[in-house]
């Protein structure tokens, strides 16, 4: 299954979002059923960053969510961005942070 998560910083936030998605990360990498994580800053607008998960299928990735990792990575999500867009799956349409807090409640 893959996940991207598409987040605008807060004004004034861009450094603490990327610092926390990169401490993040190698903890994620680590996770069962992780195949890959990876953050991209977008060229054009740098007040944009796209986080992308592969997983082996969606039960690992919502055991993924419902960990303290999944927890402080909705958290920096919640907190430090303005806007965020959420898509699971190929060729789905896009989502808002509802789908991830839904995920993590086990909803």
């Amino acid at each position: 299954m893959n996940l991207t998560i598409e987040l605008r910083a807060k004004p004034e936030k861009f450094q603490e979002l990327y610092q926390s998605l990169q401490a993040l990360l190698p903890t994620m990498r680590k996770e069962n059923g992780c195949r890959e994580a990876h953050i991209y800053r977008d060229v054009e607008d740098g007040e944009v960053f796209s986080l992308s998960m592969s997983w082996e299928d969606a039960a690992k990735f919502e055991n993924y969510m419902q960990s303290t990792s999944g927890s402080a990575l909705l958290g920096a999500v919640d907190l430090l961005s303005k806007a965020v867009r959420v898509r699971m799956g190929d060729n789905t349409p896009w989502d808002g942070i509802e789908v991830l807090k839904r995920v993590r409640k086990g909803a």
